[in-house]
């Protein structure tokens, strides 16, 4: 049969046709909330099927009660499919799913057998499970929102915890537990429908907007923002250079960094930072000893002060005695200031 479907294009013809539909198309495409979404409408679904058609017999029991379990562990799937970049469903999410299935549809099917004990533990365990669940979707809502989200996201998750906070109160504040002496009982199934119908179709909404806002999108504020702080960094440094050869600043004795950032009006700590970080020096006496040192050299080799002694040199230069001079004059050259003269003098 396969065969006579290859030869004849029934084979392909059947599995493109099949993957036209919405199901799976949501596998087809890498659309992972859109799908969670299918089976999250399909459990809500059954869940609601006994109040609206009265409750189910035969093997429909075990169909309602199984299929209208979890709608709460597919309601975080789905927020973690939504506010998760990188693998937001992993096995473990899978096996929580699976325990709060078993559990939810025991409870479900224990309305139609004995109670006791252990219905009453398993009410308890489901009403818990379920509450967890919702708060977990708040949870991942909430999860890396900060201001370097783009105010669309951040708006997008605000009116996202916002509408399910409201259906919660609905359905489990004003809704869960009325009985027909309630102010509100006449209208507790009408609100607990359209709590469902909303909270779908706004799922469905979330799901939309997810696909046309790529959660990759929500942190692209970050590159502007980087790109601004290095710009900001380079003017600094552009400032902390100018400062110094404004009037030769390096020649300074015990010049500080914080008279540095006095002249750039710039805080001490963002000074500190952009030497070591944007300007590559270790430390701040190195970019001054840098300048100092190049200008000793200019000296040294100058004609006009070849009767200048190094030590003169030295103190013009910004440095209060001979031996950090040497030293640093070493360090940056490789010789002594009285060798780097005669090298001079002899070339």
């Amino acid at each position: 049969m396969e065969r006579l479907l290859r030869q004849t294009g029934l084979l392909n013809a059947l599995s493109l046709q099949a993957l036209r539909w919405p199901v799976f198309a949501a596998i087809r495409r890498p659309d992972l909330a859109g799908l969670i979404w299918w089976f999250f409408t399909l459990s809500v679904t059954c869940a609601m099927l006994p109040r609206l058609v009265g409750e189910p017999e035969g093997v429909m029991i075990y169909v309602v009660a199984i299929g209208g379990a979890a709608g709460c562990g597919w309601a975080w799937l789905l927020s973690r499919a939504l506010f998760r970049a990188d693998h937001p469903i992993k096995r473990w999410n899978i096996g929580v799913l699976a325990g709060i299935i078993i559990v939810e549809s025991w409870f479900h099917l224990s309305h139609h057998g004995a109670g006791g004990e252990t219905h009453r533990m398993v009410t308890n365990a489901a009403s818990l499970i379920c509450v967890g669940a919702l708060m977990l979707v708040f949870v991942e809502a909430l999860s890396g929102y900060s201001r370097r989200l783009t105010l669309r996201e951040r708006r997008f998750r605000q009116l996202f915890c916002g509408v399910f906070g409201l259906m919660i109160f609905v359905a489990l504040v004003w809704a869960a537990g009325a009985d027909d002496v309630s102010p509100g009982a006449r209208w507790v199934d009408a609100g607990v429908l359209a709590t469902v119908v909303l909270c779908v179709a706004g799922a469905r909404l979330a799901v939309a907007f997810r696909q046309r806002n790529p959660l990759n999108d929500a942190t692209q504020r970050k590159v502007p923002q980087a790109v601004a702080l290095a710009a900001a960094d380079e003017a600094l440094a552009a400032r902390i250079l100018a400062a110094l050869e404004s009037d030769q600043l390096f020649t300074t004795p015990d010049l500080k960094i914080a008279d540095l950032a006095a002249v750039v009006g710039e805080q001490e700590y963002k000074v500190t930072s952009c030497i070591t970080g944007q300007l590559g020096y270790r430390n701040f006496n190195q970019l001054i000893n840098e300048r100092r040192i190049r200008q000793a050299q200019e000296q040294l080799l100058s004609k006009t002060q070849r009767e200048r002694s190094i030590l003169s040199i030295a103190l013009d230069c910004g440095f209060n005695s001979i031996g950090p001079f040497n030293r640093a004059f070493k360090e940056q050259t490789g010789m002594t200031p009285s060798a780097y003269r005669a090298r001079g003098t002899a070339d």
